[in-house]
Formats: C-alpha cells, structure tokens, sequence
C-alpha cells in the first residue's frame, strides 16, 4: 500500500495510489452489449424515453443516472444505478429478488409502478423494454 502512496492510518491516496487506480480501471475491456433484435430494441427505448412509462425521469443524463437516492418501493431508499451493462449485472434490485429483467417486471416486490410506471404494458411491450436495457 505505501508502495503507492495510500496511507491506511490516515485514509489518504496519493497521487500514485490514484494513478495505479485510474491505470487499473482503465485497463478493464469494456463489455459490448449482446446483440438483439433491432426493431425491439427501437421499440423497446421509445418506451424507455416516454413520458407514459417514466424510466427517464430517474435514468437519464450522462451517467444514465439523475444520482438521486429514492425510494422505489423495493424495501428502503437506494441510488438511482446507471444502467450501462445492465445484461451483465444479474441479479437485479439491490438484494438479487429478481434473477431476470421479466422477474423484475413482474414482481410485486419489485417496485412495480414506483419504480417507473409498467403495469399497463402488455408482454410484448415488457419485452422490447427488456430488449432495450439489455442494449444498454
């Protein structure tokens, strides 16, 4: 640790610490997303955007995250994630409840109209916005 300018005792980072971090991250390859059917995937984040489903309102910005911590019916307040490689980051919700994005849409437990508003949306419709995220 000293090696590179971190002191544990006072639990600062040093400019070499910090550029062996920043030389770490950007070493690892960027994931490329899993290709998919293109016609959902368009259908898919004109829902995501739309004002009828609401996902924008929290996921959007540069970083996909308006870095809000609320409450989205999913047992307790938590940051608004990016969702940059989100078909990668299996399970979702922060405890795991949902093994799948159709599990995350689909359960009660899951936020369901707090967390964004898709209870109206039929199957095929949940499908090209799960479509999309896995685009992401």
């Amino acid at each position: 640790w000293l090696e590179v300018g971190f002191d544990k005792e006072a639990g600062e980072i040093g400019p070499a610490y910090e550029e062996a971090l920043v030389g770490f991250v950007d070493a690892i390859p960027q994931l490329t997303p899993p290709l998919g059917d293109t016609d959902a995937i368009a259908r898919g984040r004109a829902l995501f955007a739309s004002a009828e489903v609401g996902c924008t309102s929290c996921h959007a910005g540069e970083h996909g995250s308006n870095e809000a911590t609320v409450d989205v019916g999913t047992d307790g307040a938590f940051q608004v994630p990016s969702l940059a490689g989100l078909a990668y980051r299996a399970p979702y919700l922060h405890d795991g409840r949902a093994r799948t994005l159709a599990e995350r849409f689909a359960l009660s437990g899951g936020g369901l109209d707090r967390h964004g508003h898709t209870t109206q949306l039929d199957t095929a419709q949940i499908d090209d916005l799960i479509a999309y995220l896995q685009s992401l």
